[in-house]
């Protein structure tokens, strides 16, 4: 190269970094020496000073400049097309809609919240379209069967969610015997059944008999012929029928019984100093209460409380309680005991997970140890499962007509008939057979046959039971002369 063309190329290549270099210089830096800085401006009292005009930006610099804020990604749109919004929902019920974008996995998640915020619902959707088009979303969704009212249906994507409000409906049972109760989040069914009369005997504990009553059972619980109030069930007594179980002492303790529990429903005081009474009469001991709380219903009212019912002294555990209803119609026909298990994240789930703290206290101190136990339940109300609210809403609810026992007026046309006091069915017509069974008074039995004379009619009885009584004992409008005889 020529020395004239190198001082030429090294003047332009000083040229070229003078350029860069202002280039990338910022905007506040000092003049070069020599250079005195432009005048400042001075705004005048009373005025505004002179906006500022920003610096430019060179083209290398916005070439490298970082953007600071990074725009959102778009929100799936999705659309709940079914069930409308409040519409009554019943479990199962179909959840349909549309989805803008369907997902790479083709799948959505829907999510149902009761009022009390429990979630009863959760599970995925199929979703039918191809990945990044419109989709359509239809499935059967179940929920655990909760209080009535208000539900949210949510459907849910990684990147967006619709939402809709429904109404949970209230599963009311009626049933023939003229009862009728609310059962949302407690059961899915109900059935009723007449308990037959059990004489008192007074061993191994006074008032162990009970009168014929009703009996309300849910789903397919069975009983065994002994009464335990570990299992769930709500049970209508007549009163008059039970007093006239006892005699003497007895009768009178159990009047005195009735009449404080009475007086307690009347004061409704906050804490039960004793224990309330519990019927049928049972050989568990009440160790402790706790949520005690007066409720009515549709004609009567009572208390509720949680108990711990036992034989044996031991730690409690999650699983220990039973929820408890024991109250009267106002008019003193019928005593209505309630009996629910329930569990509480409250207490420890087994026997291995209580603590060795735990076990020195219930050791040391029994009483205090359930008390402690009482005051760590009432201090967490939503602990419970099935919930209280759940349960006191099916006492509130439950509805006790005038003939649950079937004492009203006898049929003309049908072979029934009515004892009209305690009456014994023996193996044969007169008083030389045995006996084999009784009828309650008041007791409806269906009459098969007769003697030659009319004078024993041959029945089955609502427990099962077939024999012969005397007809002077039996209430009926079936001419019994159309009964077939039977020698």
């Amino acid at each position: 190269m020529r020395p004239r063309q190198q001082r030429r190329w090294f003047s332009w290549l000083i040229a070229t970094a003078l350029i860069l270099i202002s280039a990338c210089a910022p905007a506040n830096a000092p003049p070069p020496p020599g250079n005195p800085s432009p005048p400042t401006e001075v705004s005048a009292p009373g005025t505004s000073p002179p906006t500022s005009t920003p610096a430019p930006v060179s083209p290398l610099a916005a070439l490298f400049a970082v953007p600071t804020e990074t725009p959102a990604p778009p929100q799936q749109e999705i659309v709940i097309e079914s069930p409308a919004h409040g519409a009554t929902v019943l479990s199962p019920f179909t959840l349909a809609g549309t989805v803008a974008l369907t997902p790479m996995d083709k799948t959505l998640r829907y999510r149902i919240t009761n009022a009390l915020g429990d979630v009863i619902g959760d599970s995925t959707i199929d979703v039918e379209g191809f990945p990044g088009e419109v989709g359509v979303f239809s499935a059967t969704v179940t929920y655990t069967m909760s209080l009535a009212g208000p539900v949210r249906i949510e459907v849910i994507a990684a990147d967006g969610a619709a939402e809709q409000t429904a109404q949970i409906p209230a599963l009311t049972v009626n049933l023939p015997q003229g009862v009728s109760l609310t059962i949302n989040s407690v059961a899915t069914k109900t059935r009723a059944d007449i308990v037959p009369r059990k004489p008192n005997v007074r061993f191994p504990i006074d008032w162990n008999g009970w009168p014929r009553h009703l009996r309300l059972s849910f789903d397919e619980d069975q009983f065994a012929e002994a009464f335990d109030p570990r299992q769930r069930q709500i049970l209508i007594l007549p009163l008059q029928d039970y007093q006239t179980l006892f005699r003497g002492a007895e009768a009178e303790s159990f009047a005195q019984a009735i009449q404080a529990f009475q007086a307690l429903l009347a004061e409704q005081p906050a804490k039960l100093k004793q224990d309330p009474l519990l019927l049928p009469a049972s050989d568990l001991s009440q160790a402790m209460r706790a949520q005690v709380r007066y409720l009515e219903f549709d004609g009567g009212n009572g208390v509720r409380f949680l108990t711990h019912l036992t034989q044996e002294i031991r730690p409690l555990t999650a699983s220990s309680l039973i929820y408890t209803f024991q109250g009267l119609t106002h008019d003193g026909r019928y005593y209505i005991a309630a009996y629910f298990p329930v569990t509480t994240t409250a207490l420890p789930a087994t026997p291995a997970k209580i603590t060795q703290a735990e076990r020195d206290e219930f050791k040391r101190d029994y009483l205090a140890y359930v008390e402690g136990i009482a005051q760590k339940l009432d201090a967490q109300p939503e602990s419970f499962t099935p919930s209280l609210v759940a349960l006191d809403a099916m006492i509130a609810s439950l509805q006790v007509g005038d003939n649950v026992l079937g004492t009203g007026p006898l049929p003309a046309d049908a072979p029934i008939g009515q004892a009209i006091e305690l009456l014994n069915i023996r193996s044969g017509p007169g008083t030389r057979f045995r006996i084999i069974g009784q009828l309650d008074a008041g007791e409806r039995a269906e009459l098969l046959a007769r003697d030659a004379g009319a004078g024993w009619l041959r029945i089955r009885s609502e427990s099962g039971v077939v024999g012969w009584v005397s007809r002077d004992y039996v209430d009926t409008a079936f001419d019994i002369r159309q009964l077939p005889i039977q020698p």
